[in-house]
């Protein structure tokens, strides 16, 4: 990361005139023979392109009206350059008699077995030679002054338009196209308040897939700066195929966001989504890993199934469903897993009124209190059945802790007690409450009762039983609902699902998941989920969970009228996150990722999502996204729905041609056109100057 401006954008601040310099060792192209407000065609000959090191498609070219005597010191007539982009090749207007004149030159070269330059005079040489250029206008660079010092303005457009025998055109030196690729590094804000923005090196120009001419011409390491607050609280993509560079963008935005908040001292809460593992653990292909930014869980915390206790970053990523002071959020957690089910006996399991009742939704007086407190024991016995059911389906039971209350009569409990002993505590045994205090009790007294109504509902009482009533239990709604579930008698597909979620379950986990996490990010913690372990459905459901925790608090914390806690949240592999059947159907309520993207900004929340499916992504996502980085696609599909984005038609068959990894087309929230980039590889490097920048001894790795 560097602060530090130089080159052209360090002349401006030593009051130099910047756009001259521009063309400071140019290498002259040719000229421009057709100019509009769009497009200009540019001509000039086989020498020439020679000379400059190629021309590539897409690449950037400038166009000035100067002096043709003295290009490189004289003021420039307008006051202006026009920043071109190569569409391809265009025809010239004698291009019949050019054709004509080639064809005839390779007939005679081949007849004579020679050259076809050996076989035309010097002036016919020079004619065949000539070509065109079809070039895009992108804009205008004119000279401005900001806070009493020359600056670089931009116009994304022309304001006139001259002749085109006027303008000369020429191939950026390296300083120039760097310049140009890494526009703006400092802005007219910043120029204000006399500000050196933070920049990062994203990485060097890239144009072709094929490399060779640029490296002859030295202009294959001419490095892109990017700013990095363009990252911050706002919304990147990072589009691609497997294996071209996606998860190494964004570690490098991470370790960048990481450092810039060390040396600002600013608290920056990043929180990454890892499905593969490879965020959470110094991997063998880049020989280093974001976890190394930290030391102890000061600064980095990973949360992941069965954390090693040795080690003090890490801490478990589930919760314990047994925990009782978390019953809410584990009944959300099954509420979500069940969410497509609609059988009648799923829907009253989902119904079911469990959740501890409020005293205010009932009535004052002697009728409300009793209501209340019946719903109370409802709520009760329907915990007591679901704590059985996930016995049942397989949660492993924790060590000590668990408990949970229930009321029952004298006439139950003796029959029960005699058939279990030891099985019940006593609570008060006046109001009639007892308590289990394992799952496999609570397991037993389920089992139990079962039993018990299946003999009342067949008529079929053994007769020690007769006498007794159940009839407290039977119409007790939620008891009943879960217990349908527990006996399976209308089908398992409830149970197996819940069976899904037991990769979730840790029963040594104490407290809420997303309490915990949002206490880190708002201490500007790197905290990494390791999704690696689980099913598909647990990492959706624990991704989306903490995802709307986040914004409700962020909402509380802004109608408090409190400081917004700046957050990045990171979304590796986001086509396995995002619902693709839901995209562009669902209400912005329920769907975390378009929340974010309607309302975090105001939060100061910023996401960062990796795909290889542009069409996973809903459209309210893509069109509030700031940043692009678009590396190989290799569907048409995927590349006509990001062409409806800025001007990523135009690199359309390039993005499907060229797989090279870390080859990428750029946009940044800054920048005001795409740039063709390879990305710098993510190293070790960048972990130590980021580990240095917050007061940790850099850290060497065993070899």
């Amino acid at each position: 990361m560097t602060s530090q401006l130089s080159g052209i954008a360090g002349a401006a601040t030593a009051g130099a005139d910047p756009l001259t310099q521009l063309l400071s060792g140019p290498r002259r192209l040719g000229g421009i023979y057709q100019l509009d407000y769009k497009s200009a065609t540019v001509i000039t000959d086989d020498f020439v392109k020679h000379s400059v090191g190629g021309v590539a498609k897409n690449s950037f070219l400038l166009a000035a009206a100067t002096v043709p005597t003295r290009e490189t010191n004289a003021p420039l007539d307008e006051d202006e350059i026009i920043l071109l982009r190569v569409r391809g090749t265009a025809r010239l207007p004698n291009e019949a008699e050019l054709v004509a004149t080639r064809l005839a030159a390779i007939r005679d070269a081949d007849v004579r077995d020679k050259r076809p330059d050996d076989v035309v005079d010097n002036l016919t040489s020079s004619q065949i030679q000539l070509s065109a250029f079809d070039c895009e206008v992108l804009g205008t660079f004119y000279s401005d002054m900001v806070g009493r010092r020359p600056f670089v303005q931009w116009g994304a457009d022309l304001d006139n338009v001259y002749a085109g025998a006027r303008y000369f055109v020429y191939a950026p030196s390296p300083e120039a196209l760097s310049f140009i690729a890494s526009y703006p590094r400092q802005t007219e804000d910043e120029i204000l308040r006399d500000v050196n923005p933070r920049l990062i090196n994203l990485g060097v120009v890239r144009f072709s897939s094929t490399r060779r001419r640029a490296t002859a011409a030295v202009m294959d390491s001419v490095p892109v700066q990017v700013r990095v607050t363009d990252f911050i609280s706002k919304k990147t993509a990072v589009l691609g195929m497997t294996r071209v560079g996606k998860s190494n963008t964004n570690k490098t935005i991470c370790t960048a966001v990481f450092e810039y908040a060390a040396r600002t001292h600013t608290k920056i809460g990043q929180l990454v989504f890892d499905p593969q593992g490879e965020y959470a653990n110094v991997n063998d292909q880049d020989k280093t890993g974001l976890r190394l930014l930290g030391q102890g869980a000061d600064l980095v915390r990973i949360y992941k199934m069965s954390p090693d206790p040795a080690e003090p970053q890490e801490f478990p990523l589930g919760v314990s469903f047994y925990d009782t002071n978390e019953f809410p959020t584990v009944w959300g957690l099954i509420q979500d897993s069940l969410a497509d089910m609609g059988s009648s006996y799923a829907n009253a399991f989902k119904t079911a009124a469990v959740l501890d009742p409020e005293r205010a939704d009932y009535a004052n007086g002697p009728a409300g209190e009793g209501e209340y407190w019946n719903a109370v024991s409802d709520a009760q016995r329907g915990k007591l059945a679901f704590y059985a059911l996930l016995s049942k389906a397989g949660f492993q039971a924790p060590r000590t802790g668990f408990s949970t209350i229930f009321k029952m009569n004298s006439n139950i409990r003796g029959l029960l007690t005699a058939d279990l002993p030891d099985l019940l505590r006593p609570v008060n045994q006046r109001q009639g409450l007892y308590a289990v205090d394992s799952p496999a009790a609570a397991r037993q007294v389920v089992a139990w009762l079962s039993l018990r109504i299946g003999e009342i509902v067949s008529g079929r009482i053994p007769e020690r039983y007769v006498g007794l009533d159940l009839g407290s239990w039977q119409n007790c709604d939620p008891f009943m609902a879960i217990l349908a579930v527990y006996d399976a008698t209308v089908g398992t597909a409830v149970l197996n699902r819940i069976r899904t979620l037991v990769d979730f379950h840790d029963p040594n986990s104490e407290g809420d998941l997303a309490d915990r996490v949002w206490d880190d990010l708002v201490e500007g913690r790197l905290v990494i989920a390791d999704l690696s372990v689980g099913s598909d459905q647990v990492v959706k459901i624990i991704s989306e969970r903490l995802v709307f925790r986040l914004i409700e608090n962020a909402n509380r914390r802004f109608r408090a009228n409190e400081l917004n806690v700046p957050i990045q949240i990171v979304v590796e592999e986001a086509h396995n996150l995002f619902d693709r059947e839901k995209a562009g159907k669902s209400s912005v309520q329920n769907d975390p990722w378009v929340r974010l993207a309607k309302e975090a900004a105001k939060y100061e929340i910023g996401l960062v999502y990796a795909t290889q499916e542009v069409t996973s992504v809903d459209k309210r996502i893509l069109s509030n996204t700031s940043n692009w980085i678009v590396a190989h696609l290799n569907s048409d599909v995927e590349t006509r729905e990001l062409s409806h984005y800025y001007d990523f038609a135009v690199f359309a068959d390039d993005l499907r041609r060229s797989e090279d990894r870390g080859y990428a087309r750029v946009k940044t929230f800054s920048g005001k056109y795409i740039v063709p980039v390879q990305i710098a590889k993510f190293d070790h490097g960048m972990i130590n100057r980021a580990r240095v920048a917050a007061g940790l001894q850099p850290i060497e790795l065993n070899a």
